[in-house]
Order: C-alpha cells, then sequence, then structure tokens
C-alpha cells in the first residue's frame, strides 16, 4: 500500500470508474464464499470490497485491514451508515498482518502483493491466519505501466505471485480473469 494516504486516493478507489473496470460482484462470485464465514479484507483501502463482503457474509463477519487510519475511518463511516454491524476495521502495519492464527475462513489480497516490500511474508502471515480448508484470493496487475498500477522496476509477474503462495503452503485451484487489467489467483489453505 502507498506509504502516504490521501483523499483523492480514497476517492478513486471508490468511483464508480473503477467499479465498471473491476465489477466487485463478479469477483465475490468466483470465490469459495458461504455467508456464515469470517473473512479478512487485507488491505482494505476506504471499503471497496469490505463492504460487498459484508452484506453477502450476513451470518459471518468482515475483518478489514489496513496500514492507513483514514482508510479504516471511511470503512466504519460507510459500515455505519448501512447499518452493517459485521464489519471490524483492524489497523496493520507494513510488517506484519494484523491477524491471530486461525482466525479466519477466507482472505483477500487486492493489489496488496504488488505494493508492499515483503510479499513473501504478507502470504506467510496470511496462511497463519486462514483456518485449514480455508481459502485465500489474490487480485492483481496483469501488466505494468497502466494507470494507478505499478511500474516496470516494481512489477511482480502472476507466476512469481503464485509461486510465491504455494512456498507459502497454499495450494493452487483456480486463476480467472476479472478484467481488463486484473486477473485473480484463487488457493485453498
Amino acid at each position: 500500500m502507498p506509504g502516504k494516504y490521501n483523499t483523492r486516493q480514497k476517492a478513486a478507489l471508490l468511483s464508480a470508474d473503477r467499479l465498471k473496470i473491476l465489477d466487485t460482484h463478479r469477483v465475490m462470485s468466483l470465490l469459495p464464499l458461504m455467508v456464515y464465514q469470517d473473512v479478512a479484507d487485507i488491505g482494505s483501502g476506504p471499503g471497496y470490497f469490505s463492504i460487498p463482503l459484508a452484506k453477502f457474509l450476513f451470518n459471518g463477519k468482515v475483518l478489514a485491514l489496513d496500514i492507513h487510519k483514514q482508510m479504516l475511518q471511511a470503512v466504519d463511516d460507510t459500515a455505519r451508515k448501512l447499518n452493517l454491524s459485521n464489519i471490524t476495521t483492524v489497523k496493520s502495519t507494513k510488517a506484519k498482518v494484523a491477524l491471530t492464527k486461525d482466525s479466519v475462513d477466507g482472505a483477500l489480497l487486492s493489489f496488496v502483493l504488488s505494493d508492499t516490500s515483503n510479499p513473501p511474508k504478507v502470504l506467510k502471515d496470511t496462511k497463519i491466519a486462514v483456518r485449514n480448508g480455508g481459502w485465500m484470493a489474490i487480485i492483481e496487475w496483469k501488466d505494468y505501466g497502466v494507470q494507478n498500477g505499478p511500474n516496470k522496476a516494481n512489477f511482480i509477474s502472476e507466476n512469481q505471485f503464485k509461486s510465491m503462495a504455494l512456498k507459502a503452503g497454499f495450494k493452487f485451484t483456480g486463476r480467472y480473469h476479472v478484467s481488463e487489467l486484473h486477473y485473480m489467483l484463487v488457493f485453498f489453505a
């Protein structure tokens, strides 16, 4: 995640244009979601996926994790406006994903790995947090040099992320085309 929060970033992450590019409902339809699950949205930002997940997981809960308290405040504000009581915001750090062992059934990492200095550590922390039989999904950029995406120097390929997840102990189950710019990899714990 970017090192510094700004309000333009929040607006861009929640824009109608982004929804046209990356449909949250399409993504959720491809996940092995059950309405009773506890799911972590790691790198939640202002709640682009957290809010739709909370609506779907009416007998479960969403843990929205981010390193920026302003992003988490945006999640809390939206959840309050929509009377969603099944979202908990959790302040993480760049050094550690703030989840305990076996605390969630699933984890969504959207654009987190391409924006962290230590993707293998994030995946290892996620593996510890996801219960046996649970799942993890990674959404990332297909290429570098696109608006809001990684540059060539910071770009990590799909195969590299897949390899990192396998080394962390996940089992690969599928790859999905979720937009012209993005792919999603799904794994089981």
